[in-house]
């Protein structure tokens, strides 16, 4: 069974609470985006003026945790390309326009060169994000990367509420 089928299973199964679905939901993106060693899902605020964190993986350790809250006011370049263009696909994320207002609080302290998001849609319109990032090395995201992104996030949008 491949990443996708056990991410539609997990997503469609009422027996899984809502953060065993969120955490199979990372472990299988980052099977299918193994340079994504860093994989969390958001949702944004009634407003879009914030985003907080679901579920974040640390595929190197394992671990998961949650409740990161990032601030429109911190990061206005970021929330305005990521709810406008759907997708931002950072190789470089220290020197993207989109990203790099992340460096000094966030990339830096966490190793973080590259970064892949999209966002996850609710009656057409923006309600969280799902974020793939490589820590340690650059990450040249694929096109299949890319097209990987836009399905899991078209699932989830779909099976899972935000």
């Amino acid at each position: 069974m491949d990443a996708i089928d056990k991410l539609e299973l997990s997503l469609d199964n009422s027996e899984f609470t809502r953060e065993e679905v969120l955490r199979k939901a990372c472990e299988c993106v980052h099977e299918l985006i193994p340079k994504a060693n860093l994989v969390s899902l958001w949702r944004f605020n009634e407003d879009r003026s914030s985003i907080i964190s679901l579920v974040n993986y640390d595929a190197t350790t394992g671990k998961f945790d949650d409740n990161v809250r990032l601030d429109e006011s911190r990061f206005p370049v970021y929330f305005q390309n990521i709810v406008e263009q759907e997708l931002i696909v950072a190789s470089d994320a220290r020197e993207h326009s989109a990203t790099s207002c992340f460096n000094e609080d966030y990339f830096e302290p966490n190793n973080i060169y590259s970064l892949l998001d999209f966002v996850l849609q609710k009656n057409y319109k923006p309600a969280g994000i799902i974020c793939c990032e490589s820590k340690e090395v650059r990450a040249s995201w694929s096109a299949q990367d890319i097209e990987h992104i836009r399905m899991v996030a078209a699932l989830i949008s779909f099976f899972f509420e935000v």
